[in-house]
C-alpha cells in the first residue's frame, strides 16, 4: 500500500509540472464559467423582468421605472420565458403576496437584487416588499442541454487524458523503461494511473456543478464518475500507446475528444431505431446517464452499462500499451 500510494504521489507530482496538463485539470471549471455567460449570466446593464396577468397597471408602470419588463398573458408563458438563455426573473402575484420566479442557476446575488429593486418599487412606503422565491428548473432549449452535457462529458475526460499525457512524459524520458523492468506488475502500474484518473474527474465535475449550479446533483454524478474509471482508464492508456512525446499526443487528444464527447451527443439527432449503433460505446452510456440525471430519471442502469461496456475497451488499451513499452504482465 505504501509503494501505492508513493506511486499515486509521483503521479500527481509529475501531473502538475506539466503545464499542458495543469491547465486540462483546470479546463472544466473554465468551460462552466464560460456556460454560466452564455446561458445563466446576470445582466451587468438592465435588469429584466417578466410578468404575468396577476401584475395589474399599477404595478406594472412601479416596474417599468426599475426594470425591462416583458408581460405574458399567463404564468407558464413567463416561465418559458424565464427559462431561456439570458438572466430573466418572473413576478407573480396571488392571494398570499407577490413571488419571484427565478431559473436557479444566477446565484444568490441576483436573487437578492431583484427581491430589493422590485420591492423597493413596489412598495407603497419605500420599504421593501415580501416576497417568495420560486425556482423554475431550467429544461432550456436543445442548445443549453447540449451544452451543458457536453461540459460535464469533458469533466468525466479530463482526468484519463490528464494522466494519459503522464504515461508520455514517462516513455519521452525513457522512464517507462525503468517502470518496465522494475518488480511493479502491470496491474499495480494500471491502478497507479486508475486512482489519479478518478480523482480528477471527482475535481472536475465537483467544479463544474457548483459553478453551474447543479450541487444538488453531485451524488448522481459521483455515481456515473466511479461507473466510468474504466472509460478514464482507456483514454489514459489509448494516449500512452499511441503517442511516444507531446506532440503526438495533443494529435491523440484531437482524435479522442470528438470520439468522447461529440460522437456520444450526435445520438441526439439519431432516431431511437438507429440508436444501437451507439451501444458498443461507454460514452454513449455516459451521455445516457448524465442525460437522465438533468432529466430527474434514474441514472443507475446506464452508471452500470458504462462500467460494463468499458471493460473490453479498458482491456485492449492496456493490452496494446504493454506491447508499446515492452510492459511484461507478470513477474
Amino acid at each position: 500500500m505504501k509503494a501505492f500510494l508513493s506511486s499515486v504521489d509521483r503521479e500527481f507530482k509529475l501531473i502538475f509540472r506539466n503545464g499542458i496538463s495543469a491547465f486540462m485539470i483546470a479546463a472544466p471549471a473554465i468551460l462552466a464559467f464560460v456556460f454560466i455567460l452564455i446561458f445563466g449570466a446576470v445582466n451587468n446593464t438592465v435588469l429584466k423582468l417578466a410578468v404575468d396577468q396577476t401584475i395589474d397597471a399599477t404595478d406594472l408602470t412601479k416596474l417599468e421605472r426599475v426594470a425591462e419588463v416583458e408581460r405574458f398573458d399567463d404564468t407558464a408563458a413567463m416561465q418559458a420565458r424565464i427559462r431561456e438563455t439570458d438572466a430573466v426573473a418572473g413576478i407573480s402575484k396571488d392571494a398570499n403576496g407577490y413571488q419571484v420566479f427565478v431559473q436557479g442557476n444566477e446565484g444568490s446575488t441576483f436573487t437578492d437584487g431583484v427581491q430589493a429593486i422590485a420591492g423597493l418599487a413596489l412598495g407603497a412606503t419605500g420599504e421593501l416588499t415580501p416576497y417568495r422565491v420560486e425556482l423554475v428548473e431550467a429544461r432550456g432549449g436543445m442548445a443549453y442541454n447540449v451544452s451543458m452535457i457536453a461540459l460535464l462529458l469533458m469533466s468525466l475526460f479530463i482526468g484519463g487524458a490528464t494522466v494519459g499525457l503522464s504515461i508520455v512524459d514517462e516513455r519521452e524520458g525513457n522512464v517507462i523503461r525503468a517502470v518496465a523492468v522494475s518488480p511493479m506488475r502491470l496491474g499495480g502500474y494500471v491502478a497507479t494511473k486508475l486512482a489519479p484518473a478518478l480523482i480528477l474527474n471527482f475535481v472536475g465535475i465537483t467544479a463544474a456543478a457548483l459553478i453551474i449550479g447543479k450541487a444538488s446533483l453531485l451524488p448522481a454524478y459521483y455515481l456515473l464518475v466511479v461507473a466510468s474509471v474504466f472509460v478514464s482508464g482507456m483514454m489514459t492508456f489509448a494516449i500512452g500507446a499511441f503517442a511516444s512525446n507531446q506532440v503526438a499526443a495533443i494529435g491523440v487528444l484531437k482524435l479522442l475528444v470528438p470520439l468522447s464527447m461529440i460522437l456520444p451527443v450526435s445520438a441526439i439527432f439519431v432516431p431511437d431505431g438507429w440508436q444501437f449503433c451507439y451501444y458498443i460505446l461507454p460514452m454513449y452510456w455516459q451521455y445516457r446517464g448524465l442525460n437522465a440525471v438533468l432529466t430527474g430519471a434514474p441514472a443507475g442502469w446506464f452508471a452500470l452499462l458504462t462500467l460494463l461496456v468499458s471493460i473490453p475497451w479498458l482491456a485492449a488499451a492496456v493490452w496494446l500499451f504493454s506491447k508499446k513499452a515492452i510492459f511484461r504482465k507478470r513477474r
